[in-house]
C-alpha cells in the first residue's frame, strides 16, 4: 500500500527518554539498535532519543546525556529527526541558562540532533526564555512543554501562551502529567492555547486512566499536529500513550496508512514486552487513583517498588495525599502519608540493660550481605556480636543471628512462613504483629519493644522507638541503643541512588538520629552509600574504633531524648 503520510502531522517517540526512568537510561545497544531502525519503518517522524543533562549525582546511562558523541556512534535511520530534552530545573539553576545551553549544545550543523524540548513547570516558563533564544539561535527547532498542565485556570493557560508567542519556538506542548485529563479537558486546553498562540501545538498524555488514545485523538481533531507516544506505554508511572497503538489508529481513520508495523509489533512483544515484565510500569488502579486525586504517579511508583507497603497502605496514602498538595512528588509528604497507617504502641517491656556493654551488627537486606557473606559470618564467630537481622535475612544462617526485628504487619505476614519453620527472639511492637501471624510465632520470645512516629524526632525511651520513618533499621537501631549496646554495626545497608527519595528519607531519619543527644554512632561494615553512616570494613583485623559518642552512658529509663 502506498504511504499516505499526513505533512500536517507530526509523531514523536520519545521510549527512551521516558523510559529510562526505570532504567538509569542504560538501554542494550542491541535493543536500540533495533529500536531505531524500527521508527524508522514505522511512520515516526522524531525520536527523541533521551535528556541533554549535566547530571553528575548518581551513575546514569547515556541517554541521560545524549551526547553528540554517542549519538553519533548510533545507526540513525535515515528520514528520522532526532530531538532532545532539557528540564528546565537544571536550565535554570545556575541563574544563567544562556551559558548553560552553550555548554550543553553546539551549534546546530555540527550535531546529529535537530530538535530540543524544554519540560518546564508554569513557574518556570519565563526563566526559559533565554535558553530558548540562545537554542534558536545555534540553529535548533525548539519545543517547549508546559508540564502539569491539568487543572490551570483558562486565564493562567492564556497568560503562558501569550508569552510564549513572543519567543522563537517551533512548537508549544502541554502535558496530562497526572493522566487525569478527559477529552472534553482536551477541547478547553487547545482553546485556550490557541486563543493566544498561532504556532504548532503538541500533546504529551499520560494513561493513568485509560484515556491517552482518546485524549491524543481529541487533540488531533482540535488542531494539535505534534503527538507524542513511546513504545508499549514506557514511562513513569502508568506510562504514557503507546505508539502502536497510535500508530494502528491514525492507519484505522486513514490518516496515516501503509506503515510497516510488524517489525514495531515484534518488538513490542518481545524485547519490550520483557522490560514491562521486569519493570512493571503501566496502568493500575493505584495510579487511576493519583489521578482521581491530583497527586504525583511518583508517590505510587515508590510505594509500589517498596515492600513496606501493603495494597491497602497505598490506597489510604494516596487518600492522605489527595487532601494535600501532592502535584510535586515531596519525600517527607510521602512519609508523612504512609506513616499515618502505621500501627503504633508503647512497648509492654523495659529493655534497659539487656545488651549492656554488647557490640550489635544489625544485618539489612541490601545485596552486599550477599557479596559479603562468608566473612561476615567468621566475624561474627570470631567476634561475637549480637547479630540483630532487620526483617528476614536469606543469607546469614539463623544459627549466627541472635535477634530477628521488624516493625511493619505486612512484612511479617509476607515472611510468616519463615517464622513458622524456624524459632528464636523476635523484636517488634505487639500491634505489628497481626492476629494471623501469632500462630506463626508460637516457638518465638517476643519482645514488645513499642514504636511510635513523628517525622519531626527521632528519640528512644526505655519501652518505644520514636522514629521519623516505620524503617525496620531504624527501629532495630533504637532497640540497640535503648539496651545499652556500646558499639553498633550495619552490614547490608547499601542505601540507594542519591537522588532516589527512599535515600533522602534514610539520610534524613539518620540525621535525626545523629543529632540525638547519646546516641551510639552507626559504623558499616559492608559498603554504604549513606553518608550519615561511617564507613569501615568486615575484613579490617581490627575494627576502626567508634567515635568517643559511642561510650557515653546508655539511656536510662524513662530517657525521652
Amino acid at each position: 500500500m502506498e504511504n499516505t503520510r499526513s505533512p500536517e502531522l507530526t509523531l514523536l517517540d520519545c521510549t527512551l527518554r521516558d523510559g529510562g526512568y526505570y532504567n538509569g537510561w542504560c538501554f542494550p545497544d542491541a535493543l536500540v539498535e533495533r529500536y531505531l531502525s524500527v521508527m524508522g519503518k514505522a511512520g515516526v517522524d522524531i525520536v527523541e532519543i533521551g535528556f541533554r543533562s549535566r547530571k553528575v549525582d548518581d551513575f546514569y546511562g547515556p541517554y541521560a546525556f545524549s551526547s553528540d558523541q554517542w549519538l553519533e556512534s548510533l545507526p540513525l535511520p535515515e528520514g528520522v529527526t532526532l530531538g532532545v530534552m532539557c528540564n528546565a530545573k537544571e536550565l535554570l539553576e545556575t541563574g544563567d541558562p544562556e551559558q548553560v545551553v552553550h555548554e550543553l549544545f553546539a551549534p546546530r550543523h555540527e550535531s546529529p540532533v535537530s530538535l530540543v524540548r524544554i519540560a518546564a513547570h508554569f513557574n518556570e516558563v519565563e526563566g526559559c526564555a533565554p535558553a530558548v533564544r540562545a537554542l534558536s539561535h545555534l540553529g535548533y527547532r525548539v519545543g517547549l512543554n508546559l508540564m502539569q498542565a491539568t487543572g490551570r485556570p483558562r486565564e493562567e493557560l492564556e497568560a503562558k501562551a501569550a508569552f510564549a508567542a513572543t519567543l522563537p519556538l517551533d512548537v508549544l506542548y502541554f502535558a496530562d502529567s497526572f493522566g487525569n485529563m478527559e477529552p472534553v479537558d482536551i477541547e478547553g486546553m487547545m482553546d485556550a492555547l490557541r486563543s493566544q498562540w498561532g504556532g504548532a501545538l503538541g500533546v504529551h498524555t499520560h494513561d493513568n486512566m485509560g484515556n491517552a488514545l482518546a485524549n491524543t485523538m481529541r487533540a488531533s481533531e482540535s488542531g494539535c499536529t505534534w503527538l507524542d507516544a513511546t513504545v508499549l506505554g514506557m514511562g513513569r508511572g502508568a506510562g504514557n500513550l503507546r505508539t502502536e497503538t497510535l500508530l494502528l489508529e491514525l492507519d484505522r481513520r486513514g490518516i496515516r496508512a501503509g506503515q510497516e508495523m510488524d517489525a514495531l509489533l515484534d518488538l513490542v512483544v518481545g524485547e519490550f514486552g520483557d522490560l514491562q515484565n521486569e519493570h512493571g510500569w503501566g496502568p493500575s488502579i493505584f495510579y487511576h487513583l493519583s489521578a482521581l486525586y491530583n497527586v504525583h504517579p511518583t508517590y505510587v511508583q515508590e510505594m509500589l517498588t517498596s515492600d513496606r507497603y501493603s495494597n491497602h497502605d497505598v490506597i489510604a496514602a494516596l487518600k492522605r495525599l489527595g487532601n494535600l498538595d501532592a502535584r510535586s512528588f515531596c519525600p517527607r509528604l510521602l512519609s508523612h502519608a504512609s506513616s499515618a497507617h502505621v500501627p503504633e504502641n508503647e512497648g509492654a517491656v523495659d529493655v534497659t540493660g539487656r545488651l549492656d556493654g554488647r557490640t550489635v551488627l544489625i544485618l539489612g537486606s541490601g545485596d552486599q550481605v550477599s557479596k559479603h557473606c562468608a566473612a561476615l559470618e567468621q566475624f561474627i564467630s570470631r567476634e561475637e556480636p549480637y547479630v540483630i537481622s532487620t526483617n528476614w535475612n536469606p543469607w546469614i544462617s539463623a544459627d549466627l543471628v541472635d535477634a530477628w526485628s521488624t516493625c511493619t504487619p505486612e512484612r511479617l505476614l509476607l515472611e510468616k512462613h519463615l517464622y513458622e519453620a524456624n524459632s528464636g527472639t523476635l523484636i517488634a511492637p505487639r500491634s505489628a504483629i497481626p492476629a494471623e501471624a501469632w500462630a506463626s510465632l508460637k516457638q518465638w520470645s517476643h519482645v514488645d519493644f513499642g514504636l511510635q512516629v513523628d517525622s519531626q524526632q527521632f528519640s528512644i525511651t526505655d519501652r518505644t522507638a520514636i522514629v521519623p520513618s516505620a524503617l525496620t533499621l531504624l527501629y532495630a537501631a533504637a532497640y540497640a541503643n535503648a539496651a545499652g549496646a556500646t558499639t553498633i554495626l550495619l552490614a547490608g545497608v547499601d542505601g540507594h541512588a542519591p537522588a532516589d527519595p527512599r535515600h533522602q528519607e534514610l539520610e534524613g531519619a539518620l540525621r535525626l538520629y545523629s543529632e540525638m543527644p547519646g546516641h551510639r554512632p552507626l559504623v558499616a561494615i559492608t559498603p554504604t552509600s549513606l553518608h550519615s553512616i561511617r564507613q569501615s570494613t568486615v575484613y579490617a583485623p581490627i575494627l576502626v574504633p567508634p567515635h568517643e559518642d559511642a561510650r557515653a552512658p546508655a539511656m536510662g529509663s524513662g530517657s525521652s531524648n
